[in-house]
């Protein structure tokens, strides 16, 4: 688990937390800036999730698939993109993210294991606000929208998300 302040820098409060979940048994670990944490995050879970929902496969085959990875790096330098436009400082390539993603060996993501218990999906949380940021910046983002639209559909044709 991963903790900080939303203005950036250390406080007690962050650092208390910290040390009572570590002490639970909650690995966990306080940054400096919690938004490029959560960015960082976020950029896995753009391609992953909405792409798992549309396939109902795992991580791995979605890598693995050339042309399925061709889709996941797009979305995911689109949001790489719009991270680095709002200031954030994120040290990572597309390329070295999805071997991250890769790494983790077969994994359903939240939104496929949301999507087989009937649950509904965070789709505007994991591509709507980005691409709405991406909006406001004014840049063009055509692998968000299509991987949004597409997994939308999908979503309320199953009662996932709402019409």
């Amino acid at each position: 688990m991963t903790l900080g302040e939303p203005g950036g820098g250390t406080s007690e409060r962050a650092s208390y937390w910290t040390s009572v979940l570590t002490e639970a048994g909650l690995p966990t670990t306080e940054v400096h800036n919690i938004r490029e944490a959560l960015w960082l995050k976020l950029l896995g879970n753009i391609g992953s999730n909405p792409i798992s929902l549309l396939t109902g496969t795992t991580t791995d085959r979605i890598v693995d698939d050339g042309l399925v990875r061709t889709v996941f790096q797009g979305v995911m330098q689109e949001c790489l993109d719009v991270g680095k436009a709002i200031g954030l400082a994120l040290d990572i390539s597309v390329v070295d993210r999805i071997a991250q993603t890769r790494a983790l060996g077969s994994i359903k993501s939240s939104m496929l294991q949301d999507l087989e218990a009937g649950r509904s999906v965070e789709l505007d949380a994991i591509v709507r606000a980005p691409m709405e940021c991406a909006t406001a910046l004014g840049m063009e983002v055509p692998f968000m929208q299509a991987i949004f639209g597409l997994a939308r559909l999908r979503a309320q044709a199953l009662d996932l998300y709402p019409a």
